[in-house]
């Protein structure tokens, strides 16, 4: 756990989540971030600051010209990289030899080793900004922008499963056959007009591909065979992502289909009616499993509930708290998570629905007001 009395060091561009979260401005070469208590600075060169100075917000993050500190790490002997000597010349100039430097966990190990060469005690720590388990309202709001445009996605593929036509035991659109990559690409350029973005691909499988739960699809688009669509796109402006899942079946669904789809959905509806402040994580994840489990379906290996109940998101798709039975973390306001119950049976198919709720004081509130439809005739 992070000790917040102990300055932190980040060495990254703003693709990294936990820069863009200290700073709320993009920048694409790497540059050092330092916190020292509530004052905090960015190093930065003079292609950077001034562009840096003109955007910030943030009125405790000084804005420092690197260049002066760049020659001086120039002196160093060492044989390492500049931005190693770079860390090191910071650290010093702010007098921190001497204390122990809280990094992110995916900080450079080449800089943490070289430091520690130096004799630095540098700590790598999960959760690097704990605020961000709980969403502000400006995340929020984000958020529920982001989740607004991606249902379009969903409604652009119902269209699409509504106009087809069964010909020949294929699905046809506009007289071709309709494929996972035609979808997919429809909704790219959709997100994309929306100021959308999937940064992390699109879900969009069919028949037995759907027994697998991350199966990215490929190929025909069966008729009366199961198709689920899981669209988590990234918003160009705000850096923020959305996560919706749906199943579908085109034409006609077995019955064995809709039984297994009621129950997804009840046992994602039992979830979210749990869902309050100050209950453990576990113990949310337990209820989906148990409803599946007392249904008849134990999970055994690659079939049943194969994966947590859900998962906080952000400015990462996947980001703590999560929902699962291994968690430690309890709900608290202000939490954005996935619930995304699924049931998966090998070779054969499988069955996700997935909804983003936010946990309120007086418990929750799904942020996906979309129906949940199996059969598109």
């Amino acid at each position: 756990m992070i000790n917040n009395n102990m300055p932190k060091l980040i060495y990254a561009n703003t693709k990294n989540s936990d820069m863009y979260y200290a700073v709320k401005h993009n920048i694409t070469d790497p540059f050092f971030y330092l916190e020292i208590d509530d004052r905090k600075y960015v190093f930065l060169d003079y292609r950077e600051i001034k562009a840096f100075e003109e955007k910030n917000k943030n009125p405790k993050i000084k804005a420092i010209l690197s260049n002066d500190l760049i020659n001086k790490s120039k002196e160093l002997n060492d044989k390492t990289s500049r931005a190693n000597k770079l860390a090191f010349i910071i650290l010093k100039e702010f007098n921190l030899l001497d204390e122990i430097i809280n990094v992110p966990e995916n900080f450079s190990l080449g800089m943490a080793d070289y430091l520690r060469s130096r004799e630095i005690n540098i700590s790598p720590v999960s959760s690097f900004f704990p605020d961000r388990k709980k969403k502000n309202s400006r995340e929020i709001n984000f958020i529920k922008e982001n989740i607004s445009k991606t249902l379009k996605a969903f409604e652009k593929i119902e269209f699409i499963l509504r106009e087809s036509q069964i010909k020949w035991d294929k699905i046809l659109f506009q007289w071709s056959i309709l494929t996972s990559e035609f979808l997919k690409s429809e909704i790219e350029i959709l997100l994309f007009r929306e100021g959308m973005f999937s940064s992390e691909w699109i879900i969009i499988s069919s028949w037995n591909q759907t027994a697998i739960p991350h199966h990215w699809g490929h190929g025909e688009i069966r008729p009366n065979s199961l198709i689920i669509c899981d669209i988590f796109p990234k918003s160009r402006s705000n850096e923020y992502f959305a996560d919706i899942t749906r199943t579908y079946v085109k034409w006609k669904a077995s019955q064995r289909m809709l039984d297994i789809f009621n129950i997804v959905e009840k046992a994602q509806n039992k979830v979210i009616e749990s869902i309050k402040p100050w209950v453990e994580n576990r113990d949310i994840h337990n209820i989906c499993k148990n409803i599946f489990d007392d249904s008849g379906f134990i999970t055994k290996w690659e079939s049943g509930f194969v994966h947590g109940t859900g998962h906080s998101f952000g400015l990462d798709i996947h980001e703590n708290p999560n929902l699962n039975g291994s968690s430690e973390d309890i709900l608290e306001v202000w939490n954005i998570l996935t619930v995304e119950p699924g049931l998966y049976f090998p070779e054969l198919w499988g069955v996700r629905l997935e909804d983003d709720v936010l946990v309120t004081e007086n418990g929750v509130k799904n942020l996906v007001e979309y129906p949940k439809m199996l059969v598109i005739e």
